[in-house]
């Protein structure tokens, strides 16, 4: 059922509302949301985004190779100013937006309900270009967001204080804990990278960094759980030099190796020690692997094994590895382009699912006809369960409004 649906029936009674808003509802129903996706090979959504526009806009694809954007909306949290999605995790958005009036704003922001929560900044908050991170952390049934020393900060600004700082969005104090010393990594995030989210794969957040003399690059992995930092081993036989691309794919963490300017290695590790190259893409013609920019981004399988991914100055391109051959999608230009995010559509909810959402209705409510008059709960219930005229045409506060034969 959408997301926008439930929304929209919390409406209907206390109990209902309760029900809809327990964290184990929640939870079950965007459990059964992702499985549905991806035993069913539905569509998925693809978050497209552009920093001065103030407008999310979602991709959907298919597999028969066809793609549009199905979803476009205006945040309207601040008027004309820019903003830079972070992070995401279960549909949640993380974004940073530019303020004249103030150092920046923090929010989290969920899309398929279009309600967005303000965040107190770090108290070590330098600039919006910092990189921050959102994930879930099962133990305690909460998300985190979590924020870690960024190299263009420690350029820009003399006597940076590098810290890493979490964020507990259900924490009564509301405000930033910040790690000890002896915890915190002695890496930054690579401004060349500022501009991809962080990434959320394998039960933590990811990002590419350099050591403290910038002669390295690692993938470093925060623990969402134990709160821990570790380097994470790169490939075999590769070096993290050669990494230009950092991400996600069936919820594991990958990375695009550039090989000599004529193939892209893509690898993958499900628990940061083993790895396996999953797939050897040959380049597009004109567009060579760069160790300076991220130009190869690949976002998702297709159910059919081809893979989806955007390529600087391409567009949007599905490879097919057994026809070793690449297929355009004419689908407009953005930003940025990050990896898949559950997003509930708002399509109405039709067929057996309404007609037991009704039955639910007619069983746990009292009704009046136009004038007021109490209606029989039984005839209702017959009238549904015999002819299945009756139809749900709107909700408002509390009341749910239900055409029906009986009164012809």
């Amino acid at each position: 059922m959408p997301v926008k649906s439930l929304v929209r029936f919390r409406c209907v009674s206390k109990s209902w509302r309760s029900l809809i808003s327990d964290p184990t509802f929640v939870r079950t129903h965007l459990s059964r949301l992702i499985q549905s996706h991806i035993s069913m090979g539905t569509a998925s959504s693809i978050l497209l985004s552009g920093s001065t526009t103030g407008i999310l806009s979602f991709l959907q694809h298919h597999d028969d190779g066809s793609a549009a954007v199905t979803a476009e909306l205006e945040l309207g949290l601040v008027k004309n100013s820019k903003y830079r999605v972070k992070g995401h995790c279960d549909g949640l958005l993380c974004l940073v937006i530019d303020n004249e009036q103030e150092n920046g704003l923090l929010v989290v922001y969920n899309p398929s309900i279009r309600e967005h929560r303000k965040l107190p900044l770090p108290p070590n908050f330098h600039s919006t270009t910092e990189s921050f991170g959102i994930g879930y952390d099962p133990t305690i049934g909460d998300y985190k967001i979590v924020t870690v020393p960024s190299w263009y900060c420690r350029l820009k600004y003399p006597g940076y204080n590098h810290r890493v700082e979490i964020f507990t969005l259900k924490s009564k104090s509301n405000s930033w804990r910040t790690l000890a010393d002896y915890e915190t990594p002695p890496y930054f995030v690579d401004n060349g990278f500022q501009t991809q989210a962080t990434i959320n794969a394998n039960g933590g957040l990811y990002w590419l960094c350099l050591d403290n003399k910038a002669s390295r690059y690692v993938i470093l992995r925060f623990d969402l759980v134990e709160e821990k930092f570790r380097v994470v081993p790169t490939a075999p036989d590769k070096s993290c030099w050669s990494i230009t691309w950092l991400g996600s794919l069936r919820d594991s963490l990958c990375v695009i190796h550039s090989q000599l300017a004529t193939h892209i290695h893509v690898w993958s590790t499900k628990d940061d020690e083993t790895w396996t190259k999953l797939i050897i893409i040959p380049t597009l013609q004109g567009v060579s692997p760069s160790v300076y920019s991220c130009l190869y981004k690949p976002f998702c399988y297709t159910k059919t094994g081809a893979l989806l991914m955007n390529v600087r100055g391409k567009g949007f391109v599905v490879y097919d590895p057994g026809e070793n051959r690449f297929r355009q999608l004419a689908v407009r230009e953005a930003e940025h382009h990050l990896q898949e995010i559950v997003y509930s559509s708002h399509a109405p909810q039709t067929g057996e699912a309404k007609k037991r959402l009704l039955a639910e209705i007619v069983a746990n409510a009292r009704f009046q006809d136009l004038n007021g008059n109490y209606v029989a709960q039984s005839a209702l219930e017959r009238n549904l369960c015999t002819a299945n005229n009756q139809t749900g045409k709107g909700f408002c506060n509390k009341l749910v409004l239900l055409s029906s034969s009986l009164y012809k």
